[in-house]
């Protein structure tokens, strides 16, 4: 009943426009931008490919069949024919899952949604990627849900290309797995790109709720104070009531990392812990473009604590400033250097059981998202007894490596680099 409600109220809107489009001016402009108008005008042209091939010179009631681009209705009449098409094809209650429907947005978001509906209706009836002689189609991306296509689209600001071609099998997970990745190490270069730091003024001018200086309060129990965004370093607990005032927040992916600073400490907690909102937390500046200046004077704190992302983990100290930034010269015989957790990335590759993940790993000369850097592939894993782990794929020239959840004694190996413990975070665990 919802769908036959939708469709008559599509059809209110566009029928004032069927009536009136003999009144257009040959020589008016399209009322549609050139990117929108053209993918329309592709949409009409399978829509009715896929009508004859289904249907033959039949068409539903109310069809408009409008190829009219000056028309300021053509959006909503194209629609209106989707719509149309799949009841028949279907039932009038139907869809196929994922399916977008019509919402508000601007001409372009329409013409897209348009195009993603009926790449899916033509797998729907037909069978995925199969299509009638003459279809035009359009960027695969547009096949993909609205996440991946926002995710990719603000990755490509950052210089990420997407390298896959429209007959790759599994195009959209493909491109979210590819999107992932290169968030995942570029971090910096991303999200520094894609949203720019905030100040309070500016996050107040685009209406993010700014949380006034001294308002914010530590509520969870277990609230840890931590040195550093990555979670290596704690400080100690930070008592429930204690008042601070948020800085910053790290724009890495997933990250809930923010910077506050009270009297005698400045710290980084998961802003989960405390009265900060999600909304308030999104509308802080990045924190790489902020001063940075960690430190606890105050009763609670305690002698640091360095982790791979656990206490188990119990690092051995890090260099006195000045130092190299390796937490030791020692190498192994093959001259590799020992590098702390700052210069590990790991991407999560799923295939979820049992307690483990499938990761691929890199070791890099620097603390990660430092520009400059120079990262190397782990090529080899060696388990707490000493046996080697067996590579179970590789993706895109890393080889990838079945781990357990939380910290392991496990050792890797890259070409110059090389570390002796590991944490990998569990679902729900990724900072």
């Amino acid at each position: 009943m919802r769908r036959w409600m939708l469709l008559f109220i599509l059809v209110g809107l566009a029928l004032p426009a069927l009536l009136a489009a003999q009144e257009v001016p040959a020589d008016a402009p399209s009322p549609f931008d050139a990117n929108s108008l053209q993918l329309l005008i592709q949409a009409r042209s399978d829509l009715e490919l896929l009508a004859n091939d289904r249907l033959g010179a039949v068409r539903p009631p109310l069809w408009s069949g409008s190829q009219d681009i000056y028309n300021p209705e053509l959006a909503r009449l194209l629609r209106l024919d989707l719509e149309l098409l799949a009841g028949t094809l279907l039932a009038p209650e139907q869809r196929p899952p994922g399916w977008f429907g019509p919402v508000r947005g601007t001409s372009l978001v329409f013409a897209r949604d348009i195009r993603h509906d009926l790449e899916l209706l033509a797998d729907t009836v037909i069978q995925p990627n199969v299509r009638p002689g003459g279809w035009v189609g359009g960027d695969p991306l547009l096949r993909c849900d609205r996440a991946v296509q926002s995710l990719v689209s603000l990755l490509e600001r950052s210089g990420f290309i997407l390298p896959l071609n429209a007959s790759t099998p599994d195009f959209c997970a493909q491109a979210e797995l590819q999107a992932a990745q290169f968030a995942e190490a570029n971090p910096a270069v991303t999200f520094a790109s894609a949203a720019p730091a905030q100040t309070s003024g500016a996050a107040a001018a685009s209406g993010a709720p700014v949380v006034p200086p001294g308002s914010a309060r530590i509520t969870g129990e277990l609230a840890l104070g931590f040195l550093n965004r990555y979670a290596t370093e704690h400080i100690g607990l930070i008592p429930v009531g204690t008042i601070f005032t948020p800085v910053a927040r790290s724009f890495t992916e997933f990250s809930r990392m923010m910077l506050i600073r009270g009297e005698g400490f400045e710290l980084f907690i998961d802003h989960r812990d405390s009265t900060v909102t999600d909304a308030e937390f999104a509308g802080l500046p990045d924190v790489n473009g902020v001063s940075v200046n960690t430190l606890c004077e105050v009763e609670w704190c305690r002698p640091v604590t360095y982790t791979v992302g656990s206490p188990a983990a119990r690092r051995p100290l890090p260099p006195l400033p000045g130092t190299a930034s390796v937490v030791s010269a020692a190498t192994t015989p093959n001259n590799r250097i020992k590098v702390p957790v700052e210069h590990l990335i790991i991407y999560y590759d799923g295939q979820d059981a049992d307690g483990t993940t499938v990761v691929r790993m890199q070791l890099c000369a620097k603390p990660t998202g430092q520009p400059g850097n120079t990262c190397q592939n782990v090529t080899q894993v060696i388990a707490p007894g000493g046996a080697a782990l067996v590579s179970v794929g590789n993706v895109n020239g890393i080889a990838q490596f079945r781990l357990p959840y939380n910290y392991s004694a496990h050792t890797l190996y890259a070409a110059a680099y090389y570390m002796t413990d590991v944490w990998i975070a569990a679902p729900g665990q990724r900072r």
